[in-house]
């Protein structure tokens, strides 16, 4: 089977997963804002489950991101034997270096909460302090589940990877409920016992693939050095990234109560829309690409990239005017009951719609990443990355000032913009064009049937609303808006919805 069937079969069934893995993220959510709103309660938590998350992309996403490039080439070159051992070393390393962390996070959680929110009283510092410390061991297991997720990723396993999410989000659900009825201290074991689910769970599927863990550090092995080498301008970037997280969250802090879960329940939302259409397609890319690299055929690489882009902007662009215009309905049906009230609705609809402007081309910005990754080229990715914290800092305090926290999540879509197109044009500059003109004149078609569509779309939510509940008038209106851009999609002869009419076609 090629590369492009193999890939092809796992699509289907990596979408499956990821939705219903975003489906019970949205319910934790839910269960969250319906529990404790956005109060000082619900900052404090999402503070602190930023804490080891944020860490983690320091070890984890840097190693992960390093990691399957250098044990496709080990494997090729030196047999599968040493792509073992060098697994272990990278994993015992990565332990040594969450001990030294985990020990700053026991001894000093109030220096990482005002870090990272400078505005808490000492009351909501206190309880952010807690959960960090409780919490802090979750690191290991975030680190390990991530590091065997490459693993399975590698042999092809892209399903199982998706999954890890299910058992975590069940584990946060059942402690959001137990806090609630039994004290707010549930929620701080509630992370520890989530990342612990998550590493169960995987557990069997790695030792069924025939790898087993042993300590081994060996820290003047050729292939550790390379990849910390090339782990270095990663990690930068990475750093830079969260950063920027820690900055936005920081000052929603200190411009109101409840400014840093509106934030994160807006972000969570956006976010949801782009995993649910395109991270899939962006972690079978980058295994798949990392692999034509290494063999050589970089003009698959390009076909591979201008396709997964085209694509992108066929899903993402009806999509983000789809939540521009319908935020309020779509918060108010997700999170709008118990302690949600409408000052909640407001903060977080208002947030959610200056997020989505940068939707696009957050989605494009990782993708171009992980095709710079795949030819280990992390120089480049790690100067714009910078650049762009500086851009999100300047337009933070600029646009906060003006707007609030809307202003906080358009500086991140203003620094997302600027790093996409960035990327874009020295990508292109390294490995040639990947169809340009193509990706515009696919763009300015998606833009027209996607305004269009938007405005029918809010036409209709208003008329069915006022004889039906706003449940019922969200899920016919986005269903009839679907249908509208398809069917605009085929008058216009985008790519993508010719391809789709081909196959029902040739079905039928």
């Amino acid at each position: 089977m090629s590369i492009f069937q193999k890939v092809k079969k796992n699509v289907g069934s990596l979408m499956l997963i990821i939705v219903f893995s975003k489906l019970i993220g949205m319910f934790r959510d839910v269960v969250l804002a319906n529990c404790f709103g956005t109060s000082n309660v619900s900052d404090a938590y999402l503070i602190a489950i930023s804490v080891p998350t944020l860490i983690f992309y320091f070890i984890g996403h840097s190693l992960s991101t390093a990691y399957i490039p250098m044990y496709n080439k080990i494997k090729s070159t030196k047999g599968e034997t040493k792509a073992h051992d060098y697994t272990n070393i990278i994993i015992s390393i990565a332990m040594v270096i969450c001990t030294i962390i985990v020990i700053i996070l026991l001894i000093s959680p109030d220096f990482m909460v005002k870090l990272f929110a400078a505005g808490f009283d000492d009351a909501t510092t206190n309880i952010a302090s807690y959960y960090i410390r409780v919490s802090a061991f979750s690191l290991y297991f975030m680190t390990l589940v991530n590091v065997y997720g490459s693993y399975l990723q590698i042999y092809e396993n892209f399903v199982v990877p998706a999954m890890v999410s299910v058992p975590r989000n069940i584990v946060i659900i059942l402690s959001i409920i137990f806090a609630y009825y039994f004290g707010i201290e549930f929620l701080g074991w509630g992370i520890l016992f989530a990342y612990v689910a998550e590493f169960i769970f995987l557990l069997p599927f790695v030792r069924r693939s025939g790898y087993k863990f042993k300590i081994k550090i060996n820290i003047k092995d050729e292939e550790v050095i390379e990849t910390f080498r090339i782990i270095t301008p990663i990690l930068i970037g990475v750093s830079v990234g969260q950063i920027n997280k820690i900055i936005d969250k920081s000052l929603a802090s200190i411009l109101i109560i409840g400014g840093v879960s509106a934030l994160s329940y807006a972000s969570i939302i956006n976010n949801a829309v782009q995993e649910v259409l395109v991270t899939g397609i962006i972690t079978i890319l980058f295994a798949s690409c990392s692999e034509l690299v290494a063999q050589g055929k970089h003009l698959e690489v390009k076909k591979k990239l201008s396709n997964t882009i085209d694509t992108m902007i066929c899903l993402l662009i009806p999509a983000s005017i789809g939540v521009i215009f319908l935020a309020e309905p779509i918060v108010k049906v997700i999170l709008g009951r118990g302690n949600f009230d409408g000052n909640s609705i407001a903060l977080t609809m208002s947030a959610l719609r200056c997020y989505t402007i940068g939707l696009v081309f957050l989605a494009i910005r990782d993708t171009i990443v992980k095709v710079f990754y795949a030819y280990k080229n992390t120089k480049i990715t790690t100067i714009i990355s910078t650049t762009a914290i500086g851009i999100n800092i300047v337009f933070n305090i600029i646009l906060s000032q003006i707007w609030g926290i809307n202003g906080l999540a358009l500086a991140t879509s203003i620094s997302a913009i600027f790093s996409c197109v960035t990327l874009y044009y020295f990508l292109r500059k390294k490995i040639g064009d990947f169809n340009l003109v193509n990706t515009l004149v696919v763009s300015i078609k998606s833009i027209s049937c996607s305004v269009l569509m938007g405005l029918v779309v809010i036409f209709l939510f208003r008329i069915i609303e006022t004889f039906s509940s706003t449940v019922i008038a969200l899920i016919i209106s986005v269903s009839i808006g679907i249908l509208i851009y398809f069917i605009l999609s085929v008058l216009f002869r985008v790519p993508l919805a010719l391809n789709w009419v081909r196959k029902i076609t040739k079905r039928i």
